[in-house]
């Protein structure tokens, strides 16, 4: 789990990868202060995600996250539910929620399958299906369903469908490099999502490096997306974080 922008930037060269959204979090023992200084020398190759635990102590200030977003030195916040206990229509989170919509910027919330090596991780908090509260009540909310809910793709597929300002993105399904297995799997999540969901465009591209290979999730997304490669790779990105 620990690596550094050097090592990213390598991995993005070697799967062709131009630019990236990159975040930490409390729970990575990687603030916003220390991943801002991280990729200080990458300003324009890597793009900073904030992040807030809510629940902690040290989470940062409405009013510090306010500035970064107004400078944009951050382009969204990231948040992790089911590793840290809380929903995401949280009074808690709230505060955070409204400066991203005051902004225009996207909440990523960690959704689906969770690394329990710490014991602590409740999936109840990260099932996609939560999501529909937060998209309810703030319909001017861009929010980001992390590694498709999966495995409730059914229940993200369903999110989407109702919340036009809901999407997905498609990181973290592997450890390491896609099997033979592994893809024809992801294949049929993929469809799964589409069938139900009618929202192909709300779906980027990501590979929650250093987990996943950066190579070959973008070898195997290629041949999965076919004809809409560039739109899912890069084009739907920019657009909703701000980037162009």
């Amino acid at each position: 789990m620990h690596a550094s922008a050097e090592q990213l930037i390598a991995s993005m060269k070697k799967a062709k990868i131009d630019k990236a959204l990159v975040f930490g979090g409390e729970m990575n023992a990687c603030s916003i202060d220390r991943l801002l200084s991280a990729i200080a020398p990458y300003p324009k190759q890597l793009y900073a995600i904030g992040s807030v635990s809510p629940l902690s102590p040290q989470k940062p200030t409405v009013e510090k996250v306010e500035d970064l977003l107004s400078k944009k030195q951050i382009h969204g916040l990231k948040f992790y539910p089911g590793y840290e206990h809380f929903y995401p229509a949280d009074a808690s989170v709230r505060p955070y929620l409204k400066l991203l919509v005051k902004y225009n910027r996207p909440a990523i919330f960690h959704s689906g399958d969770t690394y329990n090596k710490s014991g602590v991780a409740k999936l109840k908090y990260a099932q996609s299906i939560h999501i529909d509260d937060l998209a309810t009540d703030l319909p001017d909310l861009k929010i980001i369903i992390a590694h498709f809910g999966y495995p409730w793709e059914i229940d993200t597929a369903e999110v989407c469908y109702k919340n036009k300002n809901v999407y997905v993105d498609c990181s973290g399904f592997v450890y390491g490099k896609f099997t033979a297995k592994q893809k024809k799997h992801f294949r049929e999540v993929i469809k799964k999502f589409e069938l139900i969901s009618n929202a192909r465009d709300r779906i980027l591209f990501g590979t929650d490096w250093p987990i996943g290979d950066q190579t070959s999730y973008a070898r195997t997304m290629q041949s999965l997306m076919g004809k809409n490669f560039a739109k899912f790779y890069s084009e739907n990105s920019i657009a909703l974080f701000g980037l162009k």
